[in-house]
């Protein structure tokens, strides 16, 4: 991404400043930005509460952020929390913590270990470690990969995120090419190759090549089609 301007913002301690063009944009600390922003990198260590919409080359979180708009960057790394109340867009996603978004996430590859919150998930491959409770209405996608995280692994990232016991997913509907899906409760899963793992609920199983379902999980209705 080009950025015709040459300015830094950068925060330290606690402060704020307005938005605009920018080459980097830091905030070390709590910091505020009040508009949009478009700049190269987006990297925050601290607090970070952005009252407009955030177009970045990369974004780097490293503790907690809220943009009120939306966020579209072309890589996109998350230690920790962020909260975008727009729309979610990026080429390259990789998440330990929670993200939380009120519209719909896109990325090319998406891969998270924590909670999730969202409306929509749109990704060429998906990959989900579940930590807690995650809420996604529907997803979509080349190859997915939902698993819960094996024992209880509260790392660094996680001290100070509440977790809820038990992990597990709840989705609306789920649709790829090859899915596999474990401790998920959706009302209907649609693939050509499909795996139904442990602890699922499904209501409805579509499937065009290959179907395996775990012992222990429930599916009401399974068509080939």
């Amino acid at each position: 991404m080009e950025t015709p301007s040459k300015r830094n913002l950068i925060l330290s301690g606690i402060g704020s400043s307005n938005g605009g063009t920018v080459r980097l944009a830091k905030i070390d600390g709590i910091g505020k930005v009040n508009g949009d922003m478009n700049c190269s990198d987006f990297i925050v260590n601290g607090k970070a509460d952005v009252h407009g919409s955030v177009q970045s080359s990369k974004a780097e979180i490293n503790g907690t952020a809220l943009v009120e708009g939306n966020l579209h960057s072309e890589r996109i790394r998350i230690q920790g929390k962020l909260t975008v109340q727009g729309n979610l867009i990026g080429d390259h996603l990789h998440l330990n913590g929670m993200l939380s978004v009120n519209g719909g996430c896109e990325s090319e590859t998406f891969d998270a270990n924590g909670r999730l919150q969202m409306g929509t998930l749109n990704a060429g491959s998906i990959q989900v470690t579940l930590q807690g409770q995650s809420h996604i209405a529907e997803i979509g996608g080349e190859h997915i990969k939902i698993r819960k995280q094996p024992g209880i692994d509260y790392t660094k990232w996680l001290k100070w995120i509440p977790i809820p016991v038990g992990s597990q997913l709840t989705a609306q509907t789920i649709e790829g090419d090859t899915i596999y899906v474990e401790y998920t409760t959706a009302k209907a899963v649609r693939g050509t190759d499909v795996v139904i793992g442990p602890g699922c609920e499904i209501g409805l199983v579509e499937y065009k090549g290959k179907f395996e379902q775990d012992k222990g999980s429930k599916v009401e209705r399974l068509e080939q089609l």
